[in-house]
Parts: C-alpha cells; sequence; structure tokens
C-alpha cells in the first residue's frame, strides 16, 4: 500500500469509527500503542482529550495525518519509528 494515496488511506479507513482510540489506531497501523503517543506529542496527529488519560482521534484527522505523515519530522533524527 503507498501511504501517502488517499484511495489505499480511505480504504485503510474504511472501517474505522469516526472516533478513534489509541489503541485502535495502533492495532490500524501495526505499531506499538506508544508509538500513536509520540505521534501525538512529537509530529502533530491531533488528539480529542476527554480526561488526563483519555484521548480518541477523529478519522479525518488520522486520514490527514497519514497522507502527509511523509513530510513530519522531529528535531531529533527525522525518523517516525515504530520504537
Amino acid at each position: 500500500m503507498e501511504v501517502n494515496d488517499p484511495k489505499s488511506v480511505d480504504a485503510l479507513l474504511s472501517e474505522a469509527p469516526d472516533l478513534i482510540t489509541p489503541e485502535e489506531l495502533a492495532a490500524l497501523m501495526r505499531v506499538n500503542p506508544s508509538t500513536v503517543t509520540r505521534w501525538v506529542r512529537d509530529y502533530g496527529l491531533i488528539a480529542i482529550s476527554l480526561g488526563p488519560r483519555l484521548k480518541r482521534f477523529r478519522k479525518e484527522d488520522v486520514r490527514e495525518f497519514i497522507l502527509h505523515g511523509d513530510e513530519l519530522s522531529d528535531s531529533s533524527d527525522g525518523e517516525v519509528s515504530d520504537g
């Protein structure tokens, strides 16, 4: 699957709920849940906070993050990694 191909991203997210949990997003992207936390902290993935330990992601925000993920980098090494 080509990560930045909108049709592929739409297919990936087609069965996802409108509000996605961090665990669901990690499973969908086949990464560790700590990677999702790092995407929020270091790469600007938008999260809705429903409390200090409760976050959700809007499907459209996840879509944009995936589509433009190759344009993102942090100050440490410029790579998004799984851990």
